[in-house]
């Protein structure tokens, strides 16, 4: 469905008129003291398919900077249900809005940069700054992406960070918990709730080369404490440190209203309008071409490669979602929540072709003069527990419905402007594009998913999680005279787990989980162009432990992943055939210590292989993912200056396979950031400034995005901010 401007309008005048309304409220002193390729709209150049715990935040509390050992995060699982992190037999990240604030998050990739089972997939700055890959597999653009459950389709979207109260990261397969979706993991966005107490607070910030940002958070409850609200308004403007233009407008607003005792209505809507002036997107390399087994050395990521004058990057995003939670008793509650999200883009970027290690390059200048999705979803959940003799059940039981459209353009350019080098000055190449093209109706998928599972707790030592879920699944693709294929599939997705707990707050488990996820649209540059391949299966097998004690928490998993391989064969088709196997470790952990120290590491080991595949990539280990990671950070609270706090951490990403065929590697790098804040008081309102430098070293390194696909990393980065609670 396209979105009208007049639609954008309403939406926009809603958010204003409620934030008026909840000023209003506040004033007179209410009671509120309370190119299509493989699975992502991008270049014609074909890319291969895309597919600590910290206390949350607490009305006019003093602000910590971690909160380690005592907080117990809460788990939105989907079918699952909502459990303690402890107490599920998943690896799983949490990250909350006390985090986003002391790191001065805007973009994903940095949101999780400190979780060594995650490699970014993009340039804050180019529309893939969303992406990252998680245990060796990128998340499926599809359904990998959540907000308070609900899904998102994230292509180019970079959400607005500062509506959200805690991001989840699910690691692994988790076809029971979400349907559809790739085995990398699920990222749940959880936005910010009405606040009991009235709260109002600004911030101010600046990152290097001269972007500037303003952020409003206020809420509380009216009318006899039935109604509440959280209002968020964001705005960010300026010129990047390599050249860009950004500019950014963004508003959330969650409400509910107490209707009785046991029963809440919840909404929530998020607008976000985000445009790039200078857009630069990825290098990328044709193995059988490229006449090396290295790439050239890396460039700073200060240097403007920007040779086409009109490049800009346009994306809207548009999220609604509305529902009721009924306490039926102290034992049993029952959820029903709809959702609708629509993103529309349009672009005209550069992506340059590789030649040789000298830096030349052939520059491509790709667009889409516009294209949208619309996404829909109804879910009903029912959860209770109740007891067989001595064994406790924990039931969750439901159904769920939701429906993608895509759109696309039926004319879109990709086009040689012509020769440049990354170490010489960029010579500038103006273009003539045609940006009027009608769209037309690209993809269309349905789901209606039923499940069921049970955690039968023997005794306080021994629990067992078994799960299923139906769906039926049809996606239909379309050509650009509406020729339509269609793929049915009615898949049965399983998960299993043993939970064993030793002593309180510790948890060793297995467990076994069965996934599916989209098959994806093969690139034009393919034999078989805009053909939609079939769903691909997932297995994954993980064993872990999670022990949390008052100073110190320390998480760990084995995992082995079996799932379908998807790449180009010899004769230049994009295929599903075969399987690739991913296994890893990973360990991550915490200790407070005297004097104010506490240490966090992350670390994560991976290795995956190639199997039953075309010959030429049989046996080879699998692109893009480096062997081993590992995130340290130290943070110590000064003693003798109260509010103050600093942290260093230090990032290692080794090296990497840059193709299936193993042709080139992409170097590992090391990256040391450093952070500051100072809390204190001005009169009766708190006061926090931050400061962090990143990557102080200035180090020059290669980020990967996919096989044969990889951009220049970010380079000395400075962060500042300024907090007011009003």
């Amino acid at each position: 469905m396209k979105i009208s401007t007049k639609k954008i309008v309403l939406f926009g005048t809603f958010i204003s008129s409620c934030g008026m309304v909840a000023s209003i409220a506040q004033a007179q002193g209410a009671t509120a003291d309370a190119a299509t390729y493989t699975g992502k709209e991008g270049p014609k150049r074909p890319v291969p398919l895309r597919k600590t715990p910290v206390q949350p935040h607490k009305a006019r509390q003093p602000e910590a900077v971690e909160v380690h050992g005592t907080a117990t995060p809460v788990f939105s699982g989907g079918a699952l249900g909502s459990k303690r992190e402890i107490d599920t037999p998943f690896s799983i990240r949490t990250v909350t809005s006390a985090e986003i604030q002391e790191r001065q998050v805007k973009s994903l990739s940095r949101l999780l940069s400190q979780d060594a089972s995650v490699v970014s997939n993009g340039d804050t700055y180019s529309f893939n700054a969303y992406s990252v890959t998680v245990r060796g597999v990128p998340l499926d653009d599809y359904n990998g992406y959540k907000i308070n459950g609900a899904p998102l389709y994230m292509t180019t979207v970079e959400l607005p960070l500062e509506s959200f109260e805690t991001v989840q990261l699910l690691k692994g397969a988790s076809g029971y918990m979400y349907g559809f979706n790739a085995p990398g993991g699920i990222i749940n966005y959880q936005t910010k709730k009405p606040t009991e107490k009235r709260t109002f607070e600004v911030d101010t910030g600046y990152s290097s080369g001269a972007v500037a940002s303003e952020h409003i958070d206020t809420g509380g409850r009216v009318l006899n404490r039935v109604f509440g609200y959280r209002l968020n308004l964001t705005h960010e403007k300026g010129e990047t440190y390599n050249g860009s233009h950004v500019e950014r407008y963004s508003g959330s607003l969650g409400v509910d209203a107490r209707i009785t005792r046991n029963l809440l209505w919840t909404a929530d809507a998020i607008y976000q309008d985000r445009k790039i002036r200078g857009l630069v997107q990825d290098f990328f390399i044709d193995p059988q071409s490229y006449p090396s087994t290295q790439l050239p050395d890396a460039i700073s990521g200060h240097k403007d490669l920007n040779a086409y004058p009109g490049s800009m990057f346009t994306s809207h995003v548009l999220f609604l979602s509305t529902g009721l939670k009924w306490k039926i008793s102290d034992s049993w509650k029952f959820r029903v929540y709809y959702s609708h999200s629509q993103d529309w883009r349009s672009y005209q970027s550069e992506w340059m072709s590789l030649n040789n290690r000298a830096g030349e390059y052939d520059s491509y200048l790709s667009t889409d003069p516009r294209s949208w999705s619309d996404y829909n979803q109804a879910q009903g959940i029912v959860e209770g527990s109740f007891h067989t003799g001595f064994v406790k059940h924990d039931l969750s039981l439901g159904a769920t419905w939701q429906g993608l459209t895509k759109y696309l353009p039926t004319h879109s350019e990709y086009v040689n402007i012509g020769s440049q080098n990354m170490y010489a000055p960029i010579i500038p190449r103006p273009w003539a594009v045609n940006n009027d093209s009608p769209v037309y109706r690209n993809y269309r998928s349905d789901q209606v998913g039923l499940f069921l599972s049970d955690t039968v707790t023997f005794d306080k030592h021994w629990s067992l999680l078994a799960g299923v879920r139906y769906t039926n699944f049809q996606q239909n693709s379309y050509n650009k005279t509406d020729v339509k294929s269609t793929y049915k599939v009615n898949p049965v997705t399983p998960t299993v787990a043993l939970l064993y707990h030793p002593v309180r707050n510790m948890t060793v488990y297995a467990s076994y989980v069965q996934a599916l996820e989209n098959g994806g649209t093969v690139g034009d540059t393919y034999k078989n162009a805009r053909q939609t391949l079939p769903p691909i299966r997932s297995d994954q097998v993980e064993v872990g432990a999670k022990v949390t004690r008052r100073t110190w928490e320390l998480t760990g998993a084995l995992y082995r992943i079996t799932r379908g391989a998807q790449y180009a064969n010899t004769d230049n088709y994009y295929v599903s055939n075969g399987t690739q196997v991913y296994q890893g470790f990973e360990l991550n952990g915490h200790v407070t210590l005297p004097l104010g120290f506490v240490l966090t590491d992350s670390l994560g080991i991976e290795a995956s292989k190639y199997k039953k595949t075309d010959p030429s990539i049989q046996g080879n280990t699998a692109e893009a993912i480096p062997t081993f990671q590992n995130m340290f950070t130290v943070t110590n609270t000064i003693p003798h200056v109260p509010g103050l706090s600093a942290s260093a951490e230090v990032h290692y990403t080794g090296r990497m396979w840059g193709d299936a065929t193993n042709l080139y590697h992409i170097p590992g790098y090391t990256l040391l950031n450093l952070r500051a804040s100072y809390r204190t008081t001005l009169g009766k309102h708190r006061v926090t400034f931050r400061a962090e430098l990143d990557n102080v070293a200035n180090t020059h390194y290669w980020g990967v995005l996919a096989s044969d696909y990889f951009f220049v990393g970010a380079p000395r980065t400075v962060y500042l901010n300024a907090r007011f609670d009003l």
